[in-house]
């Protein structure tokens, strides 16, 4: 029986996941001397992540995505750097980020800051639908990627006086 509603294709996340797809290979390295123990110069760690946000406009969320860390140590006491591509599809809204982590090393407590792109898609909190923001953000990680992450965002979609301005506020794990 043919539904009445109708049918929403993820464009960027589709476009997401091929780039994804086809970027991973060349990405990830292959075993070399440096897995047998010698060392030819500095390592870059490539990581997935997962991770689940609850706030305004996406009301919930899924994030996935792909992490470089800038210092690679096998020490989890020492200050880490990472940066943070990732796409989180929710309810309300869609999120693309690109974020930079510090952790002093405690727990995976630390800061988050980025830029991000919404585009909100039916029934948003607190935002019109259908509208595409950018802006930035500010995540709090009290312990281990977990916390809240505040953004001020502007409106790029027509008609960009109709709430020009968005303020998100989500709580969770991941970005």
């Amino acid at each position: 029986m043919p539904s009445c509603l109708p049918r929403r294709i993820p464009r960027a996340g589709t476009a997401f996941g091929l780039a994804l797809a086809l970027l991973l290979p060349a990405l990830l390295p292959a075993q070399s001397a440096v897995d047998a123990g010698a060392v030819i110069g500095p390592e870059l760690r490539v990581f997935p992540f997962l991770g689940a946000r609850f706030g305004i406009p996406q009301r919930l969320a899924v994030a996935a995505g792909m992490g470089l860390d800038l210092n690679p140590n096998v020490d989890p006491n020492q200050p880490s750097r990472e940066v943070l591509l990732s796409l989180a599809p929710g309810l309300g809204a869609e999120r693309g980020s690109l974020t930079f982590v510090y952790s002093p090393g405690r727990l995976g407590a630390g800061m988050a800051g980025g830029a991000s792109v919404v585009r909100t898609v039916n029934h948003p909190w607190n935002a019109p639908a259908n509208a595409t923001y950018v802006g930035v953000d500010l995540a709090v990680l009290p312990i281990i990627a977990i916390g809240p992450r505040i953004g001020l965002l502007r409106r790029v979609s027509r008609p960009t006086d109709d709430r020009p301005w968005l303020w998100t506020l989500d709580f969770g794990f991941g970005f």
